[in-house]
């Protein structure tokens, strides 16, 4: 921990009550709580949502509490191949047009307080559900019946909700034993243990969620695919007249062999006052010689950079980053990423801590654009013969293998045989590939598209099977 990280957090803490001097806390000293976590969409050219985007391609370790297991996805297999319903549960929801990835929240408690000391936690999600959690908590969502999850309509209308109470904050233990990085990393943060009612104990409160929910800003591509226009949409939960300005902007893609390009972009204004929202405009394309295997750890350092001094601790900074490694530097795609403003996340995602408290938020705002290489993909699946799925068979039942491939984290070419040139352009697509091709299906009524979701059974991706619009 740097020497700056370690007197901000003696400071925060209740240590350092004036200038240069060090002595007790007050007894009144706050209890300083400190929250981070990424909130993720994918739009379209026109600055579209695109829906069904509740796939998982970095699952949290099984003794996490999941209120709809089949709710956030991997590959699920069965039979030698892979399913996407299993007793009527859709693969991917078609109201669903965010994921609240990764919450996690930090205690630290005044010097000299009495520990453990009693904490209540409430989050409530303006618009979506709260599925993923530990501890062990309270959550109500008004799709759970009997004590059973039920795939229904997801709107900006649902509120989902969280408890967390009579947690025992100061307490020492040590979490579940995993080897998953995801759930590993948050743990390397110098932050006061917490315990639930049933001694659950861990590092950190952990909550994931989805919801049908607008990102803060709005990315269209124009001039013929050479320019970003972005523009706020958040502006009617503003004060009148407030202005909130997003100042950390950046543009980033990243190609399968490692190498990336970015750009910091201007900051964007968000002002309720009645007129046609600001915008700024940024070039929408890099050259080649844009692209280096040292931009991701140069894009890193800005970004940690920023974290710190939106309120998140070293340790913080470095835990959320380490997280996300695959998802938001190594992940080929094209993606921009932006700090939300804390208005944004009060306002949708609010937060209470009982007692006296300072609380801080800093949540990254990550948008999945398509790229001209996703682009190609989809007309090459348009246009390529559709291979029958039978070849899928070749794996064993609960292949390691084919769950690597099918959750993202294999492109198939490490496998030893060839796969299906459409399957491949399938693969290729990424993380929200199922997303992608059911909303060209849509747009183009493609034959080609038709058969491949009919041959793969991918069916349960198209928005007519539900009754959410």
């Amino acid at each position: 921990m740097s020497l700056r990280s370690t007197i901000r957090r003696i400071a925060a803490m209740g240590l350092l009550l004036g200038a240069g001097d060090l002595s007790a806390a007050e007894p009144s000293a706050p209890l300083v709580v400190h929250e981070w976590g990424t909130f993720t969409a994918l739009q379209d050219e026109q600055g579209v949502g695109l829906l069904g985007i509740n796939v998982d391609t970095e699952p949290v370790p099984e003794f996490v509490h999941n209120l709809g297991r089949f709710l956030l996805n991997d590959a699920v297999l069965s039979s030698k191949h892979w399913i996407h319903r299993q007793k009527s549960v859709p693969r991917h929801h078609p109201s669903v047009s965010m994921r609240l990835e990764t919450p996690v929240i930090y205690f630290y408690p005044p010097t000299g307080s009495r520990l453990p000391m009693t904490v209540d936690v409430d989050v409530k999600f303006k618009g979506g559900w709260l599925t993923e959690f530990y501890p062990e908590a309270d959550v109500q969502v008004p799709v759970v019946h009997n004590g059973e999850f039920q795939f229904t309509e997801l709107t900006p209308q649902t509120i989902g909700q969280i408890r967390w109470h009579n947690l025992q904050v100061g307490t020492e233990g040590s979490g579940p034993v995993t080897k998953e990085h995801v759930w590993l990393a948050p743990r390397e943060v110098a932050a006061a243990g917490v315990t639930n009612a049933k001694g659950e104990f861990e590092k950190y409160l952990f909550y994931r969620g989805v919801a049908r929910q607008v990102a803060p800003l709005r990315v269209v591509t124009e001039e013929q695919g050479n320019l970003l226009s972005i523009t706020p949409v958040f502006q009617h939960i503003l004060p009148s007249q407030q202005h909130v300005a997003i100042k950390n902007v950046w543009l980033m893609e990243a190609r399968s062999e490692g190498t990336c390009a970015y750009r910091k972009l201007d900051e964007v204004t968000a002002v309720n006052d009645g007129q046609k929202p600001r915008r700024i405009t940024a070039s929408r394309r890099f050259g080649d010689t844009d692209f280096h295997p040292h931009n991701r750890s140069r894009l890193e350092a800005e970004m940690n950079a920023v974290l710190q001094a939106e309120g998140l601790f070293a340790d913080e900074a470095n835990a959320l980053l380490s997280t996300w490694q695959q998802a938001y530097f190594k992940s080929p795609g094209l993606r921009l990423f932006y700090t939300v403003p804390r208005e944004w996340t009060d306002y949708f995602l609010p937060l209470t801590v009982s007692g006296r408290t300072h609380i801080t938020r800093v949540m990254i705002g990550r948008i999945e654009l398509i790229s001209d290489q996703q682009r190609q993909l989809l007309r090459k699946l348009e246009t390529s013969t559709v291979s029958k799925s039978d070849w899928l068979n070749q794996f064993p039942e609960d292949s390691r293998e084919l769950r690597r491939l099918l959750s993202g984290h294999s492109d198939g070419r490490d496998l030893g045989f060839t796969i299906p040139a459409d399957f491949q352009a399938y693969l290729d697509l990424g993380r929200f590939r199922n997303s992608l091709v059911a909303a060209e299906e849509r747009k183009t009524r493609s034959t080609n598209l038709t058969s491949f979701i009919r041959e793969n059974q991918l069916d349960p991706f198209k928005l007519s099977q539900f009754s959410g619009k």
